[in-house]
């Protein structure tokens, strides 16, 4: 859609505020607006709907202007990955300030044009289907006629409130031409997110086919698509096809994004070169890390790799195979992320999610944005995953010192805080997945959901003194919980279970006193050395394990596990020449999981 407009003097400002669903590109005078790549980000749209100003000053002229937008399905219309079905639609607002302190105003309206685009599909976590031969010329050129256009109608809004976002926008940071190591098979380098830009030649009518994948088959001659949830649309998964006008043409899709290593391009061109164009949310480094040991230098690449590609207006457990919003996988990272990264605009917009899909009662869903209004209420939601109402908050307000991240979930902490306590007769807790993705046998969840209780109890006691609030009725839920843990898992001083996630779970919630900290310490450094040097722990034993071995004079012990080169561990990661971090040690599912980042505030906090 479009709308030609005249400007009879020169604006001294001229500010677009646009919000297009399911996902929209905006131009202007013939041109894409800068930062308009996935504008708009995912939100439950009956609670809140994001929209973005852009300075367009620069890009107006005096005399006529024309607007454009073109709108996409992506989280529009499959019940899938949105719980939100509706035609795509668009509001705008385009306010022009004059120099003599005159203002004008021009607003989306039946007086909008709108005509189909050459995009013919698109959806998310698989791409777009487009036909260059639909193409409109200079469509949203200045001088345009659009009276053969329909006039766009008024439709009806998703109900949300219309809200300005804070998080930076989706920014192309790189591009990277790609290498050709099989026929029409291009290798980047790395695993990174985004899409490519194709430049081919052909004849009229061709199909060309682009397959992403961070994987090749095992004669290295094909993309391998396996480890991609296919459950979607299983024809389009991740690809992009593009149908050619005939001659030499470009092609770059508009709505959805990749995650990717590796493309295979097939079809009948007769010409190819293929660049891929690596895309995230553009939150900007605060700290850097280096060192003599070359081995930790990969390990901290990887981590900020693993960040930034899953930076997609929120955290993503990974940019290809599910591409979900998984709350436990932010929280895991909050800190690495806030230490390396001015990450508030992005963490405090996603708590804003939170506030949207919280229930009355304090139940959070384990995705959010939600998709689905039952099974993600009842999977995957327990202390656990949880706890990133709590972490992401304090971490963010403890890196960046800004307390309104921390004021405005205050009451949605305490809601969540009193679902806890519904969850069991005392302040032992089983509710959620538990210590997810281990190397060996897994820790019974009672202890990481009892731990993350407590943690987040002291949390929220830390968060009340910083902002002058009351910290003792957290200060006494804390206490009633390390009671009850210690009743059932702590005798003569010992910890009756002995898995590294207990040790370091016990350590880090503080669940201990005096010597029994010294010795516990010293028992999980000792599993550890017994366990050949490698971390058998899941997730949330990852995540407690260097703070409770650091703080307790085994910080050597860590970083020989951490060096490591043999499987599994870290060190293996970069032995066996990943660019990225892996959902799991053995490499199965994802192989660009940015949940194991933890590692990288060690390296900061500790090893610097």
């Amino acid at each position: 859609m479009a709308k030609s407009f005249e400007v009879k003097k020169p604006p001294q400002k001229a500010v677009l505020h646009i919000a297009g669903l399911g996902q929209a590109a905006y131009y202007l005078n013939g041109s894409r607006i800068p930062d308009s790549y996935r504008p708009t980000q995912v939100t439950n749209p009956t609670m809140t709907v994001l929209y973005r100003s852009f300075d367009i000053t620069e890009l107006i002229k005096e005399g006529r202007n024309r607007i454009g937008v073109t709108l996409g399905n992506n989280r529009c219309h499959d019940r899938r990955v949105s719980r939100w079905s509706s035609t795509t639609k668009m509001i705008a607002d385009l306010r022009l300030t004059y120099q003599d302190g005159t203002t004008e105003q021009l607003v989306s309206d039946t007086s909008w044009k709108t005509a189909d685009s050459p995009t013919l599909f698109s959806m998310t976590r698989c791409g777009e289907r487009y036909d260059a031969r639909r193409e409109i010329p200079d469509w949203c050129s200045a001088d345009f006629d659009d009276s053969d256009w329909d006039n766009a109608h008024i439709c009806k809004g998703p109900g949300g409130l219309l809200r300005a976002t804070v998080c930076p926008p989706v920014r192309v940071k790189k591009e990277i031409p790609g290498k050709e190591i099989a026929p029409g098979l291009f290798d980047f380098g790395e695993n990174v997110s985004g899409w490519v830009r194709l430049t081919v030649s052909g004849p009229r009518g061709t199909e060309v086919t682009v397959k992403y994948a961070e994987l090749l088959t095992e004669d290295k001659k094909h993309v391998e698509q396996r480890n991609i949830l296919a459950n979607i649309y299983g024809p389009m998964a991740h690809k992009d096809v593009c149908i050619l006008k005939g001659g030499k043409q470009e092609f770059e899709q508009l709505f959805s994004f990749h995650g990717f290593r590796y493309v295979e391009v097939e079809g009948g061109y007769s010409d190819v070169r293929v660049t891929a164009m690596v895309a995230y949310t553009d939150i900007q480094p605060t700290a850097e890390f280096s060192c003599d040991n070359e081995t930790v230098n990969r390990i901290h690449e990887l981590c900020m790799r693993s960040i930034l590609t899953n930076c997609q207006d929120v955290l993503l457990d990974c940019p290809h195979r599910e591409q979900n919003e998984w709350t436990g996988d932010g929280m895991l990272s909050a800190e690495s992320a806030n230490i390396g990264f001015d990450c508030y605009g992005m963490f405090y917009e996603w708590m804003m999610k939170f506030k949207d899909d919280q229930l009355p009662d304090g139940t959070l869903p384990c995705i959010i944005p939600s998709k689905d209004a039952i099974w993600e209420y009842n999977f995957a939601n327990g202390p656990d995953w949880d706890s990133a109402i709590f972490h992401i908050p304090y971490y963010t307000f403890r890196y960046s010192g800004d307390r309104r991240i921390v004021d405005d979930m205050w009451e949605n902490m305490n809601r969540s805080l009193h679902y806890f306590s519904t969850l069991s007769e005392n302040c032992l807790l089983r509710a959620g997945v538990g210590d997810w993705a281990p190397s060996g046998e897994t820790c019974d969840k009672e202890v990481t959901d009892t731990a993350y209780y407590r943690i987040d109890a002291l949390m929220m006691a830390e968060m009340a003194e910083a902002t002058g609030r009351d910290a003792a009725p957290y200060r006494e839920l804390a206490e009633k919980i390390k009671a009850d843990f210690r009743k059932k898992y702590v005798k003569d001083g010992i910890l009756t279970e002995t898995h590294q996630t207990t040790y370091a779970a016990a350590i880090f919630a503080r669940m201990l006193d005096g010597e029994e900290i010294a010795l516990a310490a010293k028992m999980l450094a000792d599993r550890i050395r017994a366990d050949g040097y490698h971390f058998i722990c899941g997730v949330h034993g990852l995540r407690m394990v260097f703070d409770a071995l650091s703080e307790n004079g085994y910080a050597g012990v860590l970083f020989d596990t951490v060096v490591n080169p043999e499987y599994p561990g870290y060190g293996n990661v970069v032995k066996c020449g990943l660019t990225t971090l892996p959902e799991w040690f053995n490499y199965g599912a994802s192989q660009n999981h940015h949940f194991r980042s933890m590692v990288d505030a060690w390296f900061y906090k500790y090893l610097a």
